[in-house]
């Protein structure tokens, strides 16, 4: 079964792409523990993707997300692509539209 939960902020506001299927493109910035001196949190920034968002999702999150806390359940998304003879590799969670809850600190 390949299902993820994800929480964090946004690390800027939302992007759309597509006008007949939109897909909301944004980045997590999740914490996931002290750094070698215990002094400071690290953050992984976790690309997301939201395929068919609803209109109030796609205005909060484009409008004015950045910074915003959200948790979000979806799957893990992995692929490839070639560039100038270099096999480039993407990860990226595809959220369950159902899932997300947004919380504006």
């Amino acid at each position: 079964m390949n299902i993820c939960a994800i929480a964090g902020r946004l690390v800027k506001n939302a992007v759309v792409r597509g006008s007949e299927r939109k897909v909301l493109l944004f980045t997590i910035a999740a914490q996931w523990g002290a750094d070698e001196n215990g002094s400071k949190d690290r953050a992984t920034h976790i690309p997301c993707l939201v395929f068919s968002p609803s209109e109030d999702l796609e205005r909060s999150l484009v409008q004015n997300g950045q910074g915003t806390y959200i948790e979000l359940e979806g799957r893990i998304l992995t692929s490839s692509y070639d560039t100038k003879g270099e096999r480039k590799f993407t990860t990226e969670v595809v959220a369950f539209n159902r899932s997300i809850t947004l919380l504006k600190n």
